[in-house]
């Protein structure tokens, strides 16, 4: 079946058969880890209510992560365009429309809700992003009061009989934009709306400002949110120099999710105590954050590399000869793949607001691998000889592109170490000062977290 507006909560079986590689791509590109997906009740009316700071890629990670094909609303200007409608329509994405659209527009909102009535009795699942707008800061913005006005109208509809659940789901990006970073995706508890119906029949408002409240204090607890303002930078930083040393005061054997993401939230929580009852040192501990993130960025150095006193000679002369080994594998993976890499890169070089860079690259991703990857797959079947060769090449395209990606990240950390030991052995003066900084925090952490 066709996607269309008035079909869009149907399963449709194109969309069924582009869905998997859809997924792929997107969990290619982020490394994805799922958690708690057993919440989700089975076979029952839910909606979806994730954090919202990374564009289209949000309803991506939802995609690429639950068993239905659930339908998403996105504020009305993505839509403006009839292409990207279509696109959009074809992805089951309904719009929106915000005063920002235009008064006239708000009157369309009346048939999106109607609409959202027949998703939510298709029990296929309702994604909703209930702040409204994405933004660039680990931190959960003032909820919109859609979601509420949805889950009631739909209700209140229906003689209260729906019965919603909605799932407050924490995304946690570990760069919005970088190829192969990490996305974790923590699934909450049900919240039953039921528990609001008697509210909202004796106020209304105060019923749907009641559900709104809950699902934002749910949803704070599955996601990265740092509430102090005024210290924003140094909480961004500091939960990450400091989580080796939290994950394992915390019993926890690895860094693997969800302990890397439990680790931040109690440096998180340390910090808003401290902040709060030590102002003076807050504003020393933020001083010295500062400084330490300037040296960083001057050298050239990531947080990782101070995480170790020192790097031992053999180890690095041990990565060099693997480097070495291996670099034949790498630039056949590089050269086979460097033009789906780089065209949405090169692509995305003037978008102005960043959040939407991965959101285009990924699309791009998705035409250009068709684009390039078939022919490919042809020519080498006519062209290859032995028989072998007609084989293998298809079979490790994807491999081997992935491969020489890690090997040229795994090369930059090789230098990092390089660079790293020399300064050391020179006693490069900024060096020495960066050391002091993360010396000074860490020791700073361990008090606050005793």
């Amino acid at each position: 079946m066709a996607i269309s507006r008035e079909t869009i909560e149907k399963k449709s079986f194109f969309y069924g058969v582009l869905r998997p590689y859809v997924d792929l791509v997107t969990t290619t590109y982020f490394r994805t880890s799922v958690h708690n997906y057993e919440n989700v009740p089975k076979d029952e009316i839910i909606i979806y209510a994730p954090n919202h700071q990374n564009a289209l890629m949000d309803a991506l990670a939802i995609l690429a992560t639950v068993e239905t094909q659930p339908v998403f609303l996105a504020r009305a200007d993505i839509f403006r365009k009839k292409t990207i409608e279509k696109i959009l329509t074809f992805l089951k994405i309904l719009p929106i429309y915000r005063i920002r659209d235009g008064k006239e527009s708000l009157g369309n909102n009346e048939a999106i809700f109607r609409k959202t009535i027949d998703v939510l009795k298709n029990k296929n699942g309702l994604v909703i992003l209930p702040e409204g707008t994405h933004g660039d800061k680990r931190k959960l913005k003032t909820l919109k009061k859609g979601i509420s006005r949805i889950v009631f109208e739909a209700e209140e509809a229906n003689g209260f009989k729906l019965n919603i659940k909605i799932i407050p789901v924490g995304l946690d990006w570990t760069h919005y934009q970088h190829f192969r970073s990490r996305l974790f995706v923590n699934f909450g508890e049900p919240i039953h709306v039921s528990e609001y119906y008697e509210a909202y029949k004796k106020n209304p408002p105060r019923g749907m400002n009641l559900l709104r409240e809950r699902v934002a204090s749910e949803l704070r607890k599955y996601m990265i949110d740092i509430k102090n303002e005024e210290y924003y930078d140094m909480y961004d930083n500091i939960r990450y120099v400091y989580l080796p040393q939290m994950i394992k005061k915390l019993g926890f054997k690895n860094k693997k999710q969800p302990n890397n993401f439990y680790a931040q939230k109690a440096i998180i929580d340390h910090l808003d105590n401290f902040t709060e009852s030590n102002p003076e040192e807050a504003k020393k501990l933020a001083d010295t954050t500062n400084k330490y993130n300037r040296l960083l960025e001057q050298l050239h150095f990531r947080h990782w590399v101070l995480q170790k006193p020192k790097y031992s000679l053999a180890g690095i002369f041990g990565h060099f000869l693997f480097l070495l080994i291996f670099l034949p594998f790498f630039l056949y993976g590089a050269i086979l793949n460097y033009i789906p890499y780089i065209v949405p890169v090169l692509a995305t070089k003037k978008i102005k607001d960043p959040q939407f860079v991965s959101s285009v690259r990924l699309v791009l991703s998705l035409i250009i691998n068709i684009i390039y990857y078939i022919p490919i797959i042809i020519i080498s079947a006519f062209v290859l000889e032995p028989w072998w060769l007609k084989i293998l090449v298809p079979l490790t395209l994807l491999f081997a592109g992935l491969f020489s990606f890690h090997y040229f990240i795994g090369a930059k950390k090789w230098f990092a170490r390089l660079r790293y030991t020399f300064k050391t052995w020179f006693k490069n003066k900024d060096l020495l000062k960066l050391k002091e900084h993360y010396q000074f925090i860490i020791e700073k952490m361990d008090q606050i977290t005793n």
